[in-house]
């Protein structure tokens, strides 16, 4: 079969894994906001990232990551330009470059503050955690689809092999 004639057009497809990797951004950095206000409410200097008053210029930033890394998404994960290699190492490297490019966004836009050694240690843990958790779910979001696609499979062969 011909991927070619299968495949999304490369706009569309770059379109719907920026919605999803913009919701999820600030889904994420919402409830890190609130881990952040809750655990540390005696923080001096409060990150750009997190005031009220910058809102639309954090959502336009935000956006920006979440357009590079729906590139980054399509161009690693899909087929579409790489076509071997493992899915794991896909994985990694997706992992790298995202740490990579919220890291250039966290200097341009000071999120949070670059000189502080504690902050960068946190933001590569919450990052690898929320990457595994995100990566386990899809998993087995994967998984329980595959098994029913299995059920529905093995009930349309035995209906099959019934009615011949």
């Amino acid at each position: 079969m011909n991927n070619k004639n299968t495949e999304k057009p490369f706009v569309l497809e770059l379109f719907q894994t920026f919605t999803t990797i913009f919701t999820l951004s600030v889904l994420a950095i919402s409830f890190t906001s609130l881990l952040v206000i809750h655990f540390t409410a005696d923080i001096q200097d409060i990150p750009a990232l997190f005031t009220s008053g910058n809102t639309f210029k954090v959502i336009l930033q935000i956006a920006g990551f979440a357009f590079i890394m729906a590139f980054f998404c399509i161009l690693i994960i899909t087929e579409r330009f790489i076509l071997k290699m493992r899915f794991w190492l896909r994985l990694l490297l997706l992992l790298f470059l995202a740490l990579f490019t919220f890291a250039v966004f966290a200097i341009i836009f000071n999120w949070f503050p670059t000189d502080n050694l504690y902050a960068w240690l946190g933001f590569i843990i919450c990052t690898i955690i929320c990457y595994i958790l995100s990566v386990c779910l899809t998993l087995l979001k994967f998984k329980l689809e595959g098994k029913k696609y299995d059920k529905l499979l093995t009930n349309y062969k035995e209906r099959k092999n019934y009615s011949a």
